[in-house]
């Protein structure tokens, strides 16, 4: 006749049920930190605001450089007026005198041209750079009504995490109450040094944990769930789940029989 053992409430049972919670608060903690961390970090509208700041920093240069050009330029026709008027006056009555003073105008004359076109180049270069930063703080808008609603989401998701981690906090000091101080410590001891992981999962007689197979006399007291028993090569509590049996030829008087 095969028997299927179903094992009683148990210490290995009672430490891998704490092992769930602190594994499940593990996770619920790093996705709070991550969320927070998303909370307090903005890349996108960092980068958009710098962007904006940069495009900004370039139209201002634009500006100036056509503002120096124009000064520049009122300046020549203005000496070139003076010029012209000198020359009109009929004051000047020496013809080489009124030569070198055409010569001069001419002269001024020439690098007017020669602003007007840096001019209308500056000019060009100032309108390319107010597209450019209307194109950025059209972005700038787009990316933080983005961010607005993502830290919607992400306030939620915090609220939610936190809601979970103190209910599972809960359960946590629930479980704590049945298991007995020697093997609290055991455990905390074994999650310190194994970041976390102080319980493997017996799977087909293997460690879940490191792949090893532990030996038949362990992987039996594992099963029966009396005592606290370690994987020889990870160290780790072995944990053999509840209502999965094994099959024995034995009579047991202390486990409890289901026949099939």
């Amino acid at each position: 006749m095969i028997r299927f053992i179903i094992p009683a409430v148990s210490r290995a049972s009672t430490i891998y049920r704490l092992h769930k919670i602190d594994a499940d608060l593990d996770q619920r903690r790093a996705q709070l930190a991550e969320t927070q961390a998303k909370l307090a970090s903005n890349p996108a509208v960092q980068q958009a605001q710098a962007d904006l700041t940069a495009v900004g920093s370039e139209l201002a240069a634009a500006r100036r450089a056509a503002k120096t050009l124009d000064d520049e330029n009122q300046t020549v026709s203005a000496k070139i007026k003076e010029s012209e008027d000198r020359l009109y006056s009929g004051k000047i009555k020496n013809p080489r005198e009124l030569k070198d003073l055409q010569t001069e105008i001419d002269s001024l004359k020439r690098k007017r041209e020669g602003l007007d076109e840096q001019q209308l180049s500056a000019m060009d270069a100032v309108e390319a750079a107010e597209k450019k930063e209307a194109a950025a703080k059209s972005e700038l808008a787009a990316v933080e009504a983005a961010r607005a609603e993502e830290e919607r989401d992400l306030l939620k998701d915090k609220s939610a995490l936190g809601a979970l981690i103190a209910k599972l906090g809960g359960e946590r000091e629930a479980a704590l109450i049945s298991i007995p101080a020697e093997d609290r410590a055991t455990y905390e001891s074994l999650r310190k040094q194994k970041r976390g992981s102080a319980v493997s999962l017996l799977v087909e007689g293997t460690c879940s944990a490191c792949g090893v197979a532990p030996s038949s006399s362990r992987i039996q007291a594992a099963r029966q769930g009396g005592e606290l028993v370690h994987c020889g090569n990870c160290g780790r509590i072995l944990y053999a789940e509840q209502g999965k049996g094994y099959t024995d030829t034995d009579d047991r008087e202390d486990e409890m029989i289901q026949r099939w």
